[in-house]
């Protein structure tokens, strides 16, 4: 007997085993769930190999054992409950229902009293009791199906607390820059002045006024959004940050809030293919002819959150921005689009 038990808990093991297989697959191959007439028909398996259990112990080998009938009897429930998991309250009805019944027609067709019985199984055993069983039963899928609901309300509160706070972080991180917004985050906000080895790139568009006075605000904000994406997507390959933008310009930092091997290398050439992607860009017609001006310098420079608790940001100063900005307007001066400092070189 106990290997024909083992048999058929072996069988409803590998049934959940390939079930679980199944849904995982699709999630992962197709991003489908399973139909929901599947659960049902889960559901209905899984109850049946219970009933047979039970019935094949129970009944077909004639063996009266109260605690046999109390373990199988629990299974009923554990499985009621486990289906408040599919977090469909209909599944947890169904399957407290489909249980109920199949208790209850189980012992009303063979009750398993024998003359030698006691009275604690006279009692487990009765009419009266076998009802009052298949009722808990089937008010155990109602209390499944309200935990379902209340655990599906849990998880979908929790899924909308983690897309509105991913969409505040990514409006944040618009406003200033990804890294930034990750280290105020790691922070708590709260980031300590420190003194850091940086590079400072300053990077302007000649003649911008009399171009963004010819043209339609539309235009302008096209030509502006094309031309700070070749600009922030170069800063970010050579793991720079866009501090902020300044009306036809911009400031760049390599360095921090994060460290970097060399920061005047990679801000050289971040330099340079900023100015390589906007002269391929004019060539092939997506951009109007214009040039640019950029200024870079290194140094040690204090960084951090300035400012007071109603209003503060990560900022970056100290001489090495001065001179940085100093230098890209020098440009002017010399009709040249890239200069460089001798630290920087």
């Amino acid at each position: 007997m106990p290997v024909v038990l083992l048999l058929f808990l072996a069988i409803l093991f590998i049934f959940e085993f390939v079930t679980n297989r199944v849904i995982s697959y699709r999630l992962k191959r197709f991003s489908k769930s399973i139909h929901p007439h599947f659960k049902y028909a889960s559901a209905l398996i899984e109850v049946v190999l219970i009933t047979i259990m039970l019935y094949l112990y129970s009944v077909y080998f004639k063996k009266t054992s109260l605690l046999s009938d109390v373990i199988f009897m629990s299974l009923y429930y554990l499985l009621v409950f486990l289906s408040s998991f599919y977090l469909d309250r209909f599944i947890s009805i169904v399957t407290g229902s489909i249980a109920a019944v199949a208790y209850t027609i189980l012992h009303i067709i063979d009750k398993q009293q024998s003359p030698d019985s006691s009275a604690m199984e006279e009692l487990l055993y009765s009419k009266y009791f076998i009802y009052a069983t298949g009722i808990l039963l089937f008010l155990s899928g109602i209390a499944a199906a309200f935990m379902a609901n209340q655990l599906k309300k849990g998880i979908m509160r929790s899924i909308e607390l983690v897309e509105d706070e991913n969409k505040l972080f990514n409006l944040f991180s618009r406003q200033i820059s990804k890294e930034v917004a990750e280290e105020l985050l790691d922070t708590d906000g709260k980031v300590p002045s420190e003194l850091r080895f940086v590079s400072v790139m300053f990077i302007d568009i000649r003649d911008f006024t009399v171009y963004a006075e010819a043209q339609e605000p539309v235009n302008i904000v096209k030509f502006q959004n094309t031309y700070f994406g070749i600009v922030t997507e170069a800063v970010h390959k050579y793991e720079g940050i866009v501090n902020q933008f300044l009306g036809d310009g911009c400031m760049a930092t390599f360095g921090a809030p994060f460290s970097v091997d060399n920061p005047p290398r990679n801000a050289i050439r971040a330099a340079l293919e900023i100015k390589e992607t906007i002269e391929k860009e004019i060539k092939e017609g997506r951009l109007h002819e214009f040039k640019i001006g950029i200024g870079i310098h290194c140094g040690n420079a204090v960084t951090g959150n300035i400012g007071t608790n109603l209003k503060s940001e990560y900022s970056i100063t100290g001489g090495v921005v001065i001179l940085a900005a100093r230098i890209e307007q020098f440009n002017k001066t010399l009709h040249s689009e890239i200069l460089i400092s001798k630290d920087a070189f």
